[in-house]
Protein backbone atom coordinates (compact mmCIF):
# COMPACT_ATOMS: atom_id res chain seq x y z
CA UNK A 1 0.00 0.00 0.00
CA UNK A 2 1.25 3.43 -0.73
CA UNK A 3 -0.11 6.55 1.36
CA UNK A 4 0.53 9.83 1.19
CA UNK A 5 0.47 11.72 4.71
CA UNK A 6 -0.07 15.35 5.29
CA UNK A 7 0.08 18.00 6.38
CA UNK A 8 1.56 18.38 10.08
CA UNK A 9 5.15 16.62 11.37
CA UNK A 10 7.04 17.72 14.08
CA UNK A 11 9.04 16.73 17.05
CA UNK A 12 7.00 15.74 19.99
CA UNK A 13 9.12 16.73 23.60
CA UNK A 14 7.63 14.52 26.17
CA UNK A 15 7.81 15.33 29.81
CA UNK A 16 6.42 13.92 32.84
CA UNK A 17 5.36 16.29 35.44
CA UNK A 18 5.92 16.45 38.76
CA UNK A 19 2.95 17.29 40.72
CA UNK A 20 5.11 18.64 43.85
CA UNK A 21 7.48 20.63 41.87
CA UNK A 22 4.37 21.86 40.79
CA UNK A 23 3.09 22.91 43.83
CA UNK A 24 5.90 24.31 45.15
CA UNK A 25 6.29 26.73 42.02
CA UNK A 26 2.64 27.86 42.13
CA UNK A 27 2.97 28.76 46.19
CA UNK A 28 6.24 30.10 45.98
CA UNK A 29 5.55 32.36 43.01
CA UNK A 30 2.38 33.37 44.29
CA UNK A 31 0.44 32.19 41.49
CA UNK A 32 -2.56 29.98 43.23
CA UNK A 33 -5.00 32.70 43.17
CA UNK A 34 -4.47 33.54 39.21
CA UNK A 35 -4.46 29.65 38.18
CA UNK A 36 -7.91 29.28 39.98
CA UNK A 37 -9.27 32.09 38.14
CA UNK A 38 -7.84 30.70 35.13
CA UNK A 39 -9.14 27.20 35.93
CA UNK A 40 -12.55 28.46 35.69
CA UNK A 41 -12.08 31.14 32.62
CA UNK A 42 -9.55 29.19 31.09
CA UNK A 43 -7.30 31.09 28.36
CA UNK A 44 -7.41 29.88 24.58
CA UNK A 45 -3.90 30.47 24.20
CA UNK A 46 -0.55 30.07 26.20
CA UNK A 47 1.34 33.09 26.82
CA UNK A 48 3.07 32.83 30.28
CA UNK A 49 4.08 30.12 32.07
CA UNK A 50 0.52 30.52 34.39
CA UNK A 51 -1.52 30.18 31.62
CA UNK A 52 0.17 26.63 30.90
CA UNK A 53 -0.39 25.33 34.14
CA UNK A 54 -3.81 26.71 34.78
CA UNK A 55 -4.21 24.37 31.66
CA UNK A 56 -2.47 21.63 32.73
CA UNK A 57 -4.56 21.47 35.76
CA UNK A 58 -8.06 21.65 34.60
CA UNK A 59 -7.15 19.01 32.05
CA UNK A 60 -6.08 17.20 34.97
CA UNK A 61 -8.55 17.15 37.15
CA UNK A 62 -11.16 16.51 34.44
CA UNK A 63 -8.75 13.39 33.03
CA UNK A 64 -9.27 14.78 30.09
CA UNK A 65 -6.51 15.96 27.29
CA UNK A 66 -5.89 19.16 24.81
CA UNK A 67 -3.76 20.86 22.54
CA UNK A 68 -3.11 24.53 23.04
CA UNK A 69 -1.41 27.44 21.00
CA UNK A 70 1.37 29.23 22.45
CA UNK A 71 1.73 32.91 21.46
CA UNK A 72 5.53 33.30 21.50
CA UNK A 73 8.61 31.07 21.47
CA UNK A 74 9.89 32.46 24.54
CA UNK A 75 6.48 32.43 26.52
CA UNK A 76 7.20 28.93 28.05
CA UNK A 77 11.07 28.92 28.44
CA UNK A 78 12.78 26.10 29.42
CA UNK A 79 14.73 26.93 32.41
CA UNK A 80 10.94 27.32 34.24
CA UNK A 81 9.92 23.84 32.48
CA UNK A 82 12.34 21.09 33.34
CA UNK A 83 12.58 21.51 37.16
CA UNK A 84 8.94 20.71 36.94
CA UNK A 85 9.36 17.75 35.29
CA UNK A 86 10.70 14.03 36.47
CA UNK A 87 13.01 13.95 34.09
CA UNK A 88 14.85 15.33 31.39
CA UNK A 89 12.00 15.40 28.26
CA UNK A 90 12.05 12.63 25.82
CA UNK A 91 12.28 13.81 21.74
CA UNK A 92 10.02 11.81 19.90
CA UNK A 93 8.49 12.00 16.23
CA UNK A 94 4.90 14.17 16.38
CA UNK A 95 1.71 15.49 14.68
CA UNK A 96 -0.49 13.39 13.29
CA UNK A 97 1.67 13.01 9.83
CA UNK A 98 4.50 12.09 11.21
CA UNK A 99 2.91 9.54 14.03
CA UNK A 100 1.15 8.04 11.08
CA UNK A 101 4.30 7.62 8.36
CA UNK A 102 6.04 5.83 10.90
CA UNK A 103 3.45 3.66 11.79
CA UNK A 104 2.43 3.22 8.64
CA UNK A 105 5.40 2.16 7.22
CA UNK A 106 6.25 -0.12 10.61
CA UNK A 107 2.73 -2.29 10.18
CA UNK A 108 4.05 -2.93 6.27
CA UNK A 109 2.92 -0.01 4.04
CA UNK A 110 4.93 0.03 1.07
CA UNK A 111 5.42 3.63 0.68
CA UNK A 112 4.71 6.22 3.06
CA UNK A 113 5.39 9.70 2.00
CA UNK A 114 5.15 12.66 4.76
CA UNK A 115 5.16 16.24 4.15
CA UNK A 116 8.09 17.33 6.71
CA UNK A 117 7.98 21.09 6.98
CA UNK A 118 11.01 21.60 9.08
CA UNK A 119 13.56 18.48 7.91
CA UNK A 120 16.10 19.28 10.47
CA UNK A 121 18.79 16.56 11.60
CA UNK A 122 16.51 15.60 14.86
CA UNK A 123 13.55 15.74 12.62
CA UNK A 124 14.33 12.99 10.51
CA UNK A 125 16.74 10.96 13.19
CA UNK A 126 13.14 10.21 14.72
CA UNK A 127 11.80 8.60 11.44
CA UNK A 128 12.00 5.00 11.79
CA UNK A 129 10.02 3.39 9.08
CA UNK A 130 11.96 1.99 5.78
CA UNK A 131 9.73 2.77 3.17
CA UNK A 132 9.22 6.19 4.20
CA UNK A 133 10.71 8.86 1.36
CA UNK A 134 10.42 12.48 1.71
CA UNK A 135 10.28 14.21 -2.12
CA UNK A 136 13.00 16.87 -2.39
CA UNK A 137 14.06 19.37 -5.44
CA UNK A 138 17.70 18.24 -6.42
CA UNK A 139 18.16 20.09 -9.39
CA UNK A 140 15.11 21.41 -10.54
CA UNK A 141 14.16 17.60 -10.26
CA UNK A 142 12.35 15.56 -7.51
CA UNK A 143 13.95 13.26 -6.25
CA UNK A 144 12.74 10.37 -3.31
CA UNK A 145 15.37 10.22 -0.30
CA UNK A 146 15.08 8.35 2.60
CA UNK A 147 14.52 10.36 5.68
CA UNK A 148 18.28 10.58 6.47
CA UNK A 149 19.30 12.20 3.43
CA UNK A 150 16.46 14.83 3.14
CA UNK A 151 18.05 17.23 6.36
CA UNK A 152 17.10 20.55 4.74
CA UNK A 153 16.34 23.26 7.83
CA UNK A 154 18.06 24.01 10.79
CA UNK A 155 15.08 24.44 13.01
CA UNK A 156 13.13 22.41 15.22
CA UNK A 157 9.15 22.23 14.83
CA UNK A 158 9.36 21.23 18.45
CA UNK A 159 5.54 20.48 20.53
CA UNK A 160 5.93 20.77 24.45
CA UNK A 161 3.66 16.95 25.62
CA UNK A 162 3.31 17.47 29.24
CA UNK A 163 1.73 14.07 30.08
CA UNK A 164 -0.07 13.16 33.60
CA UNK A 165 -0.97 10.09 34.89
CA UNK A 166 -4.05 8.46 36.81
CA UNK A 167 -2.42 9.79 40.58
CA UNK A 168 -0.55 12.53 39.63
CA UNK A 169 -1.59 15.07 42.07
CA UNK A 170 -0.99 19.31 42.36
CA UNK A 171 -2.15 20.97 45.66
CA UNK A 172 -3.58 24.34 44.88
CA UNK A 173 -4.77 26.91 47.87
CA UNK A 174 -5.64 23.96 50.31
CA UNK A 175 -7.43 21.73 47.51
CA UNK A 176 -5.43 18.36 45.72
CA UNK A 177 -6.52 18.21 42.39
CA UNK A 178 -5.90 14.37 41.36
CA UNK A 179 -5.23 12.90 37.91
CA UNK A 180 -8.15 10.34 37.32
CA UNK A 181 -6.23 8.63 34.40
CA UNK A 182 -3.32 9.00 31.95
CA UNK A 183 -3.55 11.80 29.83
CA UNK A 184 -1.43 14.89 28.08
CA UNK A 185 -1.52 18.36 26.87
CA UNK A 186 0.30 20.09 24.10
CA UNK A 187 1.42 23.69 23.86
CA UNK A 188 2.47 24.23 20.86
CA UNK A 189 4.58 26.81 19.11
CA UNK A 190 4.66 26.42 14.98
CA UNK A 191 4.38 28.97 12.44
CA UNK A 192 4.51 26.57 9.41
CA UNK A 193 2.79 23.19 10.37
CA UNK A 194 0.09 25.93 12.05
CA UNK A 195 -0.44 27.89 8.29
CA UNK A 196 -0.70 24.14 6.96
CA UNK A 197 2.66 24.96 4.62
CA UNK A 198 2.88 22.21 1.68
CA UNK A 199 6.25 21.84 0.50
CA UNK A 200 6.60 22.06 -2.82
CA UNK A 201 8.72 18.90 -3.69
CA UNK A 202 5.84 16.89 -2.03
CA UNK A 203 2.73 18.76 -3.74
CA UNK A 204 4.13 18.27 -7.10
CA UNK A 205 5.33 14.88 -6.46
CA UNK A 206 2.32 13.95 -5.12
CA UNK A 207 0.02 15.12 -7.97
CA UNK A 208 2.25 13.58 -10.38
CA UNK A 209 2.05 10.45 -9.02
CA UNK A 210 -1.41 10.20 -7.15
CA UNK A 211 -2.84 7.65 -9.63
CA UNK A 212 -0.02 4.97 -8.10
CA UNK A 213 -1.17 5.75 -4.51
CA UNK A 214 -3.39 4.05 -2.59
CA UNK A 215 -5.11 5.95 0.22
CA UNK A 216 -4.13 9.65 1.76
CA UNK A 217 -4.13 10.50 5.41
CA UNK A 218 -4.49 14.22 5.88
CA UNK A 219 -4.56 15.87 9.22
CA UNK A 220 -3.03 18.56 11.08
CA UNK A 221 -6.01 21.61 10.35
CA UNK A 222 -6.53 21.80 13.96
CA UNK A 223 -3.42 23.74 14.36
CA UNK A 224 -5.34 26.52 12.06
CA UNK A 225 -5.47 30.33 13.17
CA UNK A 226 -7.87 32.72 12.82
CA UNK A 227 -5.82 35.27 11.92
CA UNK A 228 -1.88 35.36 11.37
CA UNK A 229 1.06 38.10 11.70
CA UNK A 230 1.30 38.63 8.12
CA UNK A 231 -2.80 39.36 8.05
CA UNK A 232 -4.12 36.37 6.39
CA UNK A 233 -6.88 34.02 7.53
CA UNK A 234 -7.31 30.32 8.36
CA UNK A 235 -9.41 30.91 5.03
CA UNK A 236 -6.43 31.89 3.45
CA UNK A 237 -4.20 28.98 4.52
CA UNK A 238 -6.98 26.71 3.21
CA UNK A 239 -7.93 26.96 0.30
CA UNK A 240 -4.58 25.90 -1.88
CA UNK A 241 -4.69 22.22 0.03
CA UNK A 242 -8.59 22.35 -0.57
CA UNK A 243 -7.84 22.83 -4.39
CA UNK A 244 -4.82 19.99 -3.99
CA UNK A 245 -7.06 17.48 -2.60
CA UNK A 246 -9.98 18.27 -5.28
CA UNK A 247 -7.02 17.79 -7.49
CA UNK A 248 -6.03 14.09 -6.27
CA UNK A 249 -9.49 12.99 -5.93
CA UNK A 250 -10.08 14.10 -10.00
CA UNK A 251 -6.90 12.39 -11.38
CA UNK A 252 -7.58 8.99 -9.03
CA UNK A 253 -11.00 8.53 -8.04
CA UNK A 254 -10.31 5.74 -6.09
CA UNK A 255 -8.39 7.35 -3.49
CA UNK A 256 -9.32 6.70 -0.59
CA UNK A 257 -8.51 9.90 1.78
CA UNK A 258 -9.46 9.83 5.53
CA UNK A 259 -9.06 13.12 7.67
CA UNK A 260 -8.12 13.00 11.04
CA UNK A 261 -9.80 16.15 13.34
CA UNK A 262 -7.53 16.77 16.30
CA UNK A 263 -8.09 19.31 18.84
CA UNK A 264 -8.75 22.68 17.32
CA UNK A 265 -7.19 25.50 18.95
CA UNK A 266 -10.61 27.94 17.71
CA UNK A 267 -13.95 26.06 17.51
CA UNK A 268 -15.28 28.62 14.69
CA UNK A 269 -13.20 27.26 12.40
CA UNK A 270 -14.13 23.64 12.78
CA UNK A 271 -17.77 24.00 10.76
CA UNK A 272 -16.43 26.12 7.62
CA UNK A 273 -13.07 23.48 7.99
CA UNK A 274 -15.37 20.55 7.90
CA UNK A 275 -18.10 21.96 5.20
CA UNK A 276 -15.02 21.99 3.16
CA UNK A 277 -13.38 18.74 3.21
CA UNK A 278 -16.82 16.57 4.06
CA UNK A 279 -17.17 17.15 0.00
CA UNK A 280 -13.54 15.73 -0.92
CA UNK A 281 -12.74 13.19 1.88
CA UNK A 282 -14.55 9.78 2.19
CA UNK A 283 -13.77 9.28 6.05
CA UNK A 284 -12.77 11.41 9.32
CA UNK A 285 -11.92 10.62 12.63
CA UNK A 286 -12.03 12.15 15.56
CA UNK A 287 -12.03 11.59 19.27
CA UNK A 288 -14.89 11.47 22.02
CA UNK A 289 -13.99 15.35 23.07
CA UNK A 290 -13.47 16.33 19.78
CA UNK A 291 -17.01 15.03 18.39
CA UNK A 292 -18.87 15.27 21.73
CA UNK A 293 -17.97 18.36 22.76
CA UNK A 294 -19.49 19.25 25.96
CA UNK A 295 -21.54 16.47 25.94
CA UNK A 296 -20.67 14.17 29.25
CA UNK A 297 -22.51 10.85 28.01
CA UNK A 298 -19.36 8.73 26.35
CA UNK A 299 -21.54 5.77 26.17
CA UNK A 300 -21.21 3.66 22.91
CA UNK A 301 -25.05 4.16 22.51
CA UNK A 302 -24.90 7.69 22.58
CA UNK A 303 -21.78 8.27 20.39
CA UNK A 304 -23.77 5.36 17.68
CA UNK A 305 -26.98 7.49 17.39
CA UNK A 306 -25.20 10.93 17.20
CA UNK A 307 -22.69 9.39 14.50
CA UNK A 308 -25.58 8.49 12.21
CA UNK A 309 -27.26 11.51 12.39
CA UNK A 310 -23.50 13.21 11.80
CA UNK A 311 -22.36 11.20 8.62
CA UNK A 312 -25.75 11.52 7.58
CA UNK A 313 -25.41 15.56 7.82
CA UNK A 314 -21.92 15.61 6.25
CA UNK A 315 -22.23 13.48 3.27
CA UNK A 316 -19.40 11.13 3.79
CA UNK A 317 -18.85 7.51 3.91
CA UNK A 318 -17.60 7.27 6.92
CA UNK A 319 -17.34 8.69 10.44
CA UNK A 320 -15.03 6.80 13.10
CA UNK A 321 -15.28 7.74 16.70
CA UNK A 322 -12.45 6.44 18.91
CA UNK A 323 -12.44 6.61 22.71
CA UNK A 324 -10.11 5.04 25.57
CA UNK A 325 -12.06 2.29 25.89
CA UNK A 326 -13.17 1.40 22.43
CA UNK A 327 -13.87 2.36 18.81
CA UNK A 328 -16.78 3.25 17.00
CA UNK A 329 -17.27 2.96 13.27
CA UNK A 330 -20.56 4.15 11.16
CA UNK A 331 -20.25 3.93 6.97
CA UNK A 332 -21.88 3.41 4.32
CA UNK A 333 -22.17 -0.56 3.42
CA UNK A 334 -20.41 0.52 -0.15
CA UNK A 335 -17.71 1.97 1.76
CA UNK A 336 -16.24 -2.25 3.37
CA UNK A 337 -18.44 -4.70 4.79
CA UNK A 338 -18.58 -5.01 8.27
CA UNK A 339 -16.49 -8.26 8.87
CA UNK A 340 -13.38 -6.05 7.28
CA UNK A 341 -14.46 -3.34 9.22
CA UNK A 342 -13.97 -5.07 12.63
CA UNK A 343 -10.38 -6.71 11.63
CA UNK A 344 -9.17 -3.34 10.38
CA UNK A 345 -10.46 -1.90 13.88
CA UNK A 346 -8.98 -4.82 15.78
CA UNK A 347 -5.67 -4.39 14.28
CA UNK A 348 -5.65 -0.57 14.58
CA UNK A 349 -6.14 -0.91 18.42
CA UNK A 350 -3.79 -3.72 18.41
CA UNK A 351 -1.37 -0.80 17.16
CA UNK A 352 -2.37 1.39 19.44
CA UNK A 353 -2.02 -1.25 22.13
CA UNK A 354 1.80 -1.72 21.32
CA UNK A 355 2.67 1.39 21.25
CA UNK A 356 1.05 2.06 24.64
CA UNK A 357 2.88 -0.92 26.07
CA UNK A 358 6.55 -1.00 24.58
CA UNK A 359 6.40 3.27 22.76
CA UNK A 360 6.80 1.30 19.42
CA UNK A 361 4.42 0.01 17.22
CA UNK A 362 5.04 -2.70 14.20
CA UNK A 363 3.93 -5.99 13.35
CA UNK A 364 5.66 -7.94 16.01
CA UNK A 365 4.86 -5.32 18.71
CA UNK A 366 1.46 -5.79 17.62
CA UNK A 367 0.78 -9.31 17.54
CA UNK A 368 2.47 -9.21 21.18
CA UNK A 369 0.07 -6.61 22.53
CA UNK A 370 -3.14 -8.77 21.44
CA UNK A 371 -1.21 -11.67 23.26
CA UNK A 372 -0.50 -9.42 26.58
CA UNK A 373 -2.99 -6.85 26.65
CA UNK A 374 -6.59 -7.53 27.65
CA UNK A 375 -9.23 -5.99 25.77
CA UNK A 376 -10.72 -2.99 28.51
CA UNK A 377 -13.67 -4.26 30.61
CA UNK A 378 -15.45 -1.16 29.97
CA UNK A 379 -15.02 -1.31 26.14
CA UNK A 380 -16.32 -4.99 26.42
CA UNK A 381 -19.34 -4.02 28.53
CA UNK A 382 -20.31 -1.42 26.20
CA UNK A 383 -20.14 -4.16 23.01
CA UNK A 384 -22.54 -6.25 24.56
CA UNK A 385 -24.91 -3.39 25.71
CA UNK A 386 -24.73 -2.17 22.28
CA UNK A 387 -25.16 -6.07 20.88
CA UNK A 388 -28.39 -5.87 23.53
CA UNK A 389 -30.30 -2.23 22.75
CA UNK A 390 -29.68 -2.68 18.97
CA UNK A 391 -29.31 -6.61 18.33
CA UNK A 392 -26.05 -6.69 17.33
CA UNK A 393 -23.94 -9.25 15.89
CA UNK A 394 -21.04 -10.30 17.44
CA UNK A 395 -17.72 -10.91 15.89
CA UNK A 396 -14.89 -11.94 18.23
CA UNK A 397 -14.38 -9.27 20.60
CA UNK A 398 -16.47 -6.86 18.58
CA UNK A 399 -20.09 -5.74 17.23
CA UNK A 400 -21.86 -5.11 14.16
CA UNK A 401 -25.60 -3.60 13.41
CA UNK A 402 -27.49 -1.86 10.61
CA UNK A 403 -29.03 1.41 11.59
CA UNK A 404 -30.66 3.54 9.47
CA UNK A 405 -29.28 2.27 6.55
CA UNK A 406 -25.64 2.23 7.66
CA UNK A 407 -23.37 -0.17 9.12
CA UNK A 408 -21.82 0.04 12.67
CA UNK A 409 -19.07 -1.24 14.24
CA UNK A 410 -17.76 -1.06 17.44
CA UNK A 411 -14.82 -2.77 18.33
CA UNK A 412 -13.01 -2.77 22.32
CA UNK A 413 -9.49 -1.30 23.16
CA UNK A 414 -7.27 -2.96 25.01
CA UNK A 415 -6.08 -2.48 28.33
CA UNK A 416 -2.25 -1.21 29.37
CA UNK A 417 -2.55 -0.27 33.00
CA UNK A 418 0.97 1.82 32.93
CA UNK A 419 1.89 2.85 29.33
CA UNK A 420 5.14 4.00 28.42
CA UNK A 421 3.69 6.82 26.43
CA UNK A 422 -0.45 8.25 26.46
CA UNK A 423 1.01 10.64 23.31
CA UNK A 424 -0.22 9.22 19.48
CA UNK A 425 -2.08 6.74 20.52
CA UNK A 426 -4.94 7.92 18.76
CA UNK A 427 -2.97 8.59 15.50
CA UNK A 428 -1.22 5.09 15.84
CA UNK A 429 -4.78 3.60 15.80
CA UNK A 430 -5.65 5.77 13.31
CA UNK A 431 -3.27 4.18 10.93
CA UNK A 432 -3.08 1.16 11.88
CA UNK A 433 -7.07 1.00 10.10
CA UNK A 434 -6.71 2.71 8.07
CA UNK A 435 -3.80 0.74 6.20
CA UNK A 436 -5.72 -2.61 7.28
CA UNK A 437 -8.79 -0.64 5.23
CA UNK A 438 -6.70 -0.15 2.18
CA UNK A 439 -5.62 -3.86 2.57
CA UNK A 440 -9.53 -5.15 2.42
CA UNK A 441 -10.37 -3.21 -0.78
CA UNK A 442 -11.21 -5.34 -3.49
CA UNK A 443 -7.92 -5.53 -6.25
Amino acid sequence: MRVLCCCNVNIDSVCAINGDKITEYIEKNSLGAKIERLIEDPPNRISSIGDLLALLLRCMERGNGGEFLVETPDAIPEPVLLPLMKKEPVLRLGGNAGIAANVLSNLGASLAIPNVACPSRRQVDLFSGDTIRIPVYKNEKIVMLKPDDAVSCEEDALHHVFDFKKGDRVTLCGRTIIAPNNNRIIATYDPKNSSLYLDDAFRDYSLAHIKEMDGALISGFHLLRDTYPNGSTYIDCLQPILEHLKRWKSVNPDLRIHFEMGDFFDSGITDFMISSLSDIVDSIGMNEEEFLGDDTDISARNIIERSVQSIDELGISRLCIHTRDFIVSVFDPAYMDARSELDSLNFGASASGALAISGHADIASAHAAIRDLPPSNAGVRECSMVQERFHGERIGSGVHLQLNGYVVCVAPSLRCESPVTTVGMGDTMTAGVFLRELEHRPA
